[in-house]
């Protein structure tokens, strides 16, 4: 009793050790998230273009302007007495401008020189040497080219767009290197359980073939009996040696998924459960995938370039205005106080305008923007066609599988109880063994169809996967 208990006791232990052994597909994507480089390429380039497009707003972000200048002017003047034979400029400027949404470019400043000039008479220039303090404002409102901020919201639109495409369509890139690396790992599980059976196979052909040819030299049977065992058996190996290349195949890409060189693997793979995947769910699609999301922005960009080209061509009609404090004296504090006080300031308002004069291109160009967010537009809708005629045609092919697989398991199911029968007959004398044999080769058979088919279902789950909301990976 003791023993027996020992002996339970081990056999739980090993089956747990093995447990742990086990090679998860989870502990695969892990590695492939490490060490594929196309995946971390393509996960840093989304990461990054989705940070990029932040970078519109720096557009109407405030800006800080400053000038720094001397100037040590010896060149010879006309008129010494008024304008010296030496000047010395310096000049200090420091300010903020923004640019608005809605077309308004401002710009605040605050300016201040030193001036000093030699050689000239006093007595009419009695201030050789001053200081000049400005404090301005400058405003500048778009009126047709730009208007109202059309220009500048179609810039950030585009730059934004433009780097949300490409952030898209990279995530759907890593997400396509996931599902196919959970597809290899499956495909490689399967392919070990089909060399396990393509060798049982053989090993039966083989008993098949000593069957017939004792048979044949006893003359109980004819030779053709024996050569067709003989072409059964070539049969089966030509079996195993198709399933022992695709057990290769499959190592080699399992590895190089993972970024080694190699056509062997160590690892116990997880085991696929035809009684899971029947119970399996099809995943629950939300929202748009990155393609369509991809397609939509550059739908947006195309209009966004659409009005630049539009704004781009037409006429510049700004309104522009100053308004500015001066302060000048020889002392800078009494500068600096002069330039608080609106007695000496200045006002200038006015419009600006330039227009192109090659009207035919201009014309021209604004029909091909125009053609080109149609075309933007109409890609949009097709892929968004696309992809629900894809989703859906996806899930019914998932569907299909898991009724061929429950059809499968049936037919397997009934393959081995025939085959039990055949060898209880066996037992009491009733059947022969080519006839178990046979039996062995249909059940064999039916294994091969089921795994075949738990194949397929693993591969529409995996594709079904690259529809996960952003952020979701397989």
């Amino acid at each position: 009793m003791l023993l027996k208990a020992l002996f339970s006791g081990i056999l739980f232990f090993n089956s747990l050790c093995a447990a742990a052994d086990l090679f998860l597909l989870k502990d695969y994507l892990s590695q492939v998230r490490e060490k594929h480089l196309g995946y971390q390429g393509s996960k840093l380039s989304s990461e990054g273009a989705m940070l990029r497009s932040r970078e519109a707003s720096l557009l109407i972000s405030p800006t800080l302007i400053s000038n720094l200048q001397y100037l040590d002017d010896q060149k010879p003047t006309n008129n010494p007495a008024f304008l010296g034979n030496r000047t010395l400029y310096e000049s200090y400027s420091l300010g903020v401008a923004q640019q608005t949404q809605f077309g308004l470019l401002a710009k605040l400043t605050y300016n201040m020189t030193r001036t000093e000039l030699f050689g000239v008479n006093t007595n009419f220039v009695p201030m050789p040497k001053f200081y000049n303090v400005v404090p301005s404002l400058e405003l500048s409102q778009s009126l047709w080219r730009n208007g109202l901020g059309s220009e500048t919201r179609a810039t950030m639109k585009l730059l934004e767009a433009q780097a949300k495409a490409t952030g898209f369509t990279e995530s759907l890139k890593s997400k396509i290197i996931l599902a196919e690396a959970e597809s290899v790992y499956w495909r490689l599980t399967i392919a070990h359980e089909l060399v396990t059976v393509a060798m049982s196979g053989v090993e039966r052909a083989k008993k098949i073939r000593e069957w017939s040819g004792r048979r044949a030299s006893l003359a109980l049977a004819d030779k053709g009996d024996a050569l067709q065992a003989e072409a059964g058996l070539q049969g089966k190996q030509l079996e195993l040696q198709m399933a022992l290349d695709e057990e290769r195949e499959a190592s080699k890409k399992f590895n190089s998924m993972r970024g080694q060189i190699s056509e062997t693997t160590s690892e116990e793979l997880e085991k696929v459960s035809a009684e899971k995947l029947l119970k399996l769910a099809a995943i629950e699609k939300k929202g748009k995938r990155e393609d369509v999301l991809a397609a939509d922005e550059a739908r947006t960009a195309a209009q966004a370039a659409s009005q630049l080209g539009r704004d781009k061509n037409a006429p510049t009609f700004d309104l522009v205005s100053s308004y500015s404090l001066n302060g000048r004296d020889p002392s800078v504090s009494k500068s600096i106080s002069d330039a608080t006080q609106t007695n000496q300031s200045t006002f200038a308002v006015g419009v600006k305008f330039v227009a192109p004069l090659e009207l035919g291109t201009s014309i021209a160009d604004r029909a091909g923007y125009i053609k080109e967010e149609k075309g933007a537009e109409l890609n949009y809708q097709r892929k968004l066609f696309d992809e629900e005629m894809e989703w859906n045609e996806l899930n019914l092919k998932f569907s299909e599988a898991k009724r061929r697989l429950g059809l499968a398991k049936e037919i397997e199911k009934t393959q081995q109880q025939k085959l039990e029968n055949e060898r209880a007959r066996m037992k009491m004398g009733r059947s022969v063994l080519y006839q178990v044999v046979l039996f062995e080769q249909d059940y064999a058979n039916s294994q091969l169809l089921t795994l075949k088919t738990e194949l397929q279902i693993l591969a529409f789950l995996s594709q079904m996967k690259t529809y996960l909301p952003i952020g979701e990976t397989p």
